[in-house]
């Protein structure tokens, strides 16, 4: 069996937009749950986990505050010395979210599954946006996705400031975040593409 390949950023704001548009008129839920994902970084286990008052309170003081799975499940790291991620609400995310929580209840999980009787799972998230990315020829767009396309768009937009997207991730190294963006393949495959000049 093939070695699982790893999810891809949506890299190209436009699709982005597209993938944006093509859920808001499907399904208000994966909609809400992509611009979430999208705008905080967080990965898709800890959204899927939200109920309605917890973002009703990230809405209130503008930030979510959120100690994810992976740092809960971390072994030989004193319990002090984890701390929830920070994750300031953009404008735009803030309507978003202000409108999908209206009618709803507090108890209530924010991704429902369609059966109602829990939230929707990490694998059903990943199926969704890897149809909806195949819709606009991107490839490899999982839940895991969400929290890259954050990643990279803070990664352009910072000037490539690879201190910033490690801050803002989270990740204890350098190395982890430039794994991670896929720099080191980028420059590989430039440096690869440079042998071209050997063959006549």
């Amino acid at each position: 069996m093939g070695k699982k390949r790893p999810a891809n950023p949506i890299k190209d704001i436009e699709r982005v937009f597209d993938i944006q548009d093509y859920l808001k008129y499907k399904n208000e839920r994966d909609y809400t749950l992509f611009a979430l994902g999208i705008g905080t970084g967080y990965r898709a286990g800890d959204l899927i986990e939200l109920r309605v008052r917890d973002v009703k309170k990230a809405l209130r003081i503008g930030y979510f505050l959120i100690l994810e799975n992976k740092k809960k499940n971390t072994q030989n790291i004193r319990k002090e010395n984890i701390k929830p991620r920070e994750a300031k609400i953009p404008k735009k995310l803030e309507k978003i979210l202000k409108d999908y929580t209206k009618d709803k209840k507090d108890y209530e999980f924010m991704f429902k599954s369609r059966k109602g009787t829990g939230s929707i799972q990490v694998k059903q998230v990943s199926r969704i946006l890897s149809e909806a990315g195949e819709k606009f020829g991107l490839y490899n767009i999982t839940a895991h996705s969400m929290r890259k396309t954050y990643a990279y768009t803070i990664y352009r937009e910072s000037g490539f400031d690879i201190v910033a997207v490690k801050e803002m991730l989270g990740h204890a190294t350098i190395e982890i975040t430039k794994r991670y963006l896929g720099l080191d393949r980028e420059l590989y495959d430039k440096y690869s593409n440079t042998l071209n000049q050997l063959f006549n």
